[in-house]
């Protein structure tokens, strides 16, 4: 039994018995703990507080400019002259029936693959084949007769 005594602060203090391997798993722990150091100091420094600041104040300009041009899209009048050719595509697919016909397709689309699958599963952990799936063909043919 390895028993190894770790103090975060100062690294390895002491080693009771040694493995082989022992040398690989405790570099690759020092490893984790330089790197979770490293990273927290990395993530506390000014330097990134004041990045991760920029970032933000960023991404609120974007916010801004991006709320005033759809503002300013849906105020001309090619946004506007949009938005009714919309509306009134809606209108059109809610009188037709069209819409209903798609969903009753892709229902049954849907539930044909999903039986499909079902048998698949059922087929590979039974090991017989699926519905459907020609059976595998026997090894020796008959022989023709002459």
């Amino acid at each position: 039994m390895l028993l190894v005594r770790i103090d975060v602060k100062e690294g390895i203090t002491m080693t009771e018995e040694q493995k082989p391997g022992t040398d690989l798993v405790t570099e690759l722990h020092a490893l984790g703990q330089q790197l979770s150091t490293a990273i927290k100091a990395l993530w506390e420094s000014e330097e990134s507080r004041q990045l991760r600041q920029e970032i933000g104040e960023g991404f609120v300009e974007v916010g801004r400019q991006v709320n005033s041009a759809v503002r300013s899209a849906q105020e001309s009048e090619a946004g506007q002259q949009f938005s009714e050719q919309v509306k009134g595509a809606m209108d059109k697919a809610r009188e037709s029936d069209l819409t209903a016909k798609l969903e009753e397709s892709l229902v049954l689309g849907l539930r044909e693959l999903n039986a499909g699958l079902s048998s698949l599963v059922s087929s590979m952990k039974t090991g017989a084949p699926a519905e459907g799936e020609p059976a595998a063909e026997a090894e020796t043919e008959a022989e023709p007769e002459a």
